[in-house]
């Protein structure tokens, strides 16, 4: 790319009066009837394109092109319009104007719509957010229009940049693209820029007053976005160290930045509320996805997926938002430190062996993880539906009483013998407390005690409202007195079994 300016300007019909033309606070040397003439002049135009009606070029090109010479200019090259009276007239001309804007290799080009006639300017800023999302470079492309009409006394006349107004087409397709997909890049190669000048003219200044917060506002949304993406789970919903999550994080920073956004850049703040409408249901800022609060994270994010369209994300959510079911809190952390792996393959043992969508679930995911690479692989339609309804199956299961009440029990094993907790993980048994000896105080209503109590502490587990099973198997006499592996456990027939015992005298 060259360091040159290049102009494109229309030219009209009218009978054009001389005025002197006022342009980035700089005025023109002299007067002219053309803006072509004073822009070009002003930018140190290396090329100027004229875009004209055959009409248009009838009544000024010869004039215009006079003009140029007589300033020393480089002749302008006139391009041809069509009228656009018809909808094919005005999509050849969008054409013809892209294909200039688009080819052009310049540090700089200049779009002057002061003589657009009809629809002509309006195509003009719609061609140039158009050539800004296909990668079109954006900063380089300055839109003006001479305000005739609010000249001076003294015959000024004022030429007005509108980029800013064409930028709100930018931001249209950048928080378009986050609200249908949660990919905040364009946000952010927006939202960049003006972060770093906020901060520059804040440190000019003094450094009075709030320090912007665009930038921190930026690094929130960026952090969201790409663990979104990568379907980072615990990074995205949960707290750490006393640090909140980046779902929280990006809330917290959209209602710390409302202020300065809604001032800087109005159409970013007009977004604000459907940027937390998306990070909120993901916000709670759970430690453990195992509560209720954390289960109900695990819809809300398998919802989110759905909503962008992100069908294997939404399938990957939606499996492990299942499992959660049956884990234990240290299962549930995934991302931190004292994140228990065996705990998780438990949970998913237990899952497989009690859930009745194991099976259809765990397809699914996998005709979607494999791009369908099968014989009859699922059609995208039916991908969609099934994720709908295990999706709603797995809210309504969070939801109900019973899973509450599940939510808020513990299980417990009591046993001293390693080979009989070897067991018990083996056989993927949700336990949150595993312990040598049952202190039955602690020991609440809706808890599940597994083990081999004496008949006392057994029923006295049932009076304080919770479940006994008790861990049976066939033992031969040879085997009384010493250890047992999980496997000789196995061989013996151990299993669990509900028992109710009330002591002689209750009923």
């Amino acid at each position: 790319m060259s360091d040159s300016a290049s102009l494109v300007s229309f030219l009209g019909t009218g009978s054009y009066q001389p005025t002197r033309y006022v342009f980035g606070g700089k005025e023109a040397e002299s007067e002219t009837p053309y803006i072509a003439l004073a822009l070009a002049r002003a930018i140190g135009a290396t090329e100027t394109l004229l875009l004209a009606t055959g009409e248009a070029e009838a009544s000024h090109g010869k004039s215009i092109r006079q003009a140029f010479a007589s300033g020393g200019l480089a002749e302008p090259r006139i391009e041809r319009l069509l009228d656009g009276r018809t909808e094919e007239e005005l999509w050849e001309n969008f054409r013809r104007l892209h294909a200039l804007v688009a080819r052009s290799t310049h540090a700089r080009l200049v779009l002057d719509i002061t003589h657009g006639f009809r629809s002509q300017p309006f195509f003009a800023a719609a061609t140039v957010s158009f050539a800004r999302a296909l990668g079109g470079r954006k900063a380089d492309i300055t839109i003006v229009y001479g305000a005739f009409d609010a000249r001076s006394t003294d015959n000024r006349t004022p030429v007005w940049d509108l980029t800013p107004f064409v930028d709100l087409l930018d931001w249209l397709h950048a928080l378009r693209s986050f609200a249908d997909s949660g990919d905040a890049k364009a946000i952010g190669r927006l939202l960049e820029p003006r972060a770093r000048e906020a901060g520059r003219l804040w440190a000019q200044g003094g450094r009075v007053g709030e320090q912007p917060r665009l930038k921190q506002f930026a690094r929130a949304l960026e952090r969201f976005s790409a663990v979104l993406l990568a379907l980072r789970t615990g990074e995205l919903l949960l707290s750490r160290d006393g640090e909140p999550s980046a779902a929280a994080r990006l809330l917290e920073a959209c209602r710390a930045a409302r202020e300065d956004i809604s001032r800087r850049i109005p159409p970013l703040g007009e977004a604000l509320a459907e940027i937390e409408k998306i990070a909120l249901p993901l916000a709670p800022g759970a430690t453990d996805l195992s509560g209720e609060d954390g289960k109900r994270l695990m819809v809300a994010l398998a919802k989110l997926y759905l909503c962008f369209g992100r069908l294997a994300e939404a399938a990957v959510a939606l499996r492990e938002g299942w499992v959660n079911l049956y884990a234990a809190a240290a299962a549930c952390r995934p991302g931190l430190p004292d994140y228990d792996e065996e705990a998780r393959a438990r949970a998913e043992r237990a899952w497989t062996e009690a859930s009745p969508h194991h099976r259809a679930i765990a397809g699914l995911r996998n005709d979607i993880e494999h791009g369908g690479f099968k014989a009859r692989p699922l059609p995208a339609a039916a991908i969609h539906e099934q994720l709908v309804r295990f999706v709603q199956d797995l809210e309504k299961a969070v939801l109900s009483p019973a899973a509450q009440a599940v939510q808020r029990s513990r299980t417990w094993f009591v046993s001293r013998h390693p080979g009989a907790v070897e067991w018990a993980e083996r056989r993927g048994l949700r336990v949150e407390r595993c312990v040598a000896h049952l202190d039955v105080s602690q020991v609440a209503a809706g808890d599940t005690v597994i083990g081999t109590l004496p008949i006392n502490l057994a029923a006295e587990v049932c009076a304080r409202g919770a479940q006994y099973l008790n861990l049976s198997l066939e033992l031969p006499e040879e085997a009384r007195g010493r250890e047992l592996s999980a496997d000789e456990l196995e061989r013996c027939g151990a299993r669990l079994e509900a028992y109710t015992i009330v002591p002689v005298g209750r009923s």
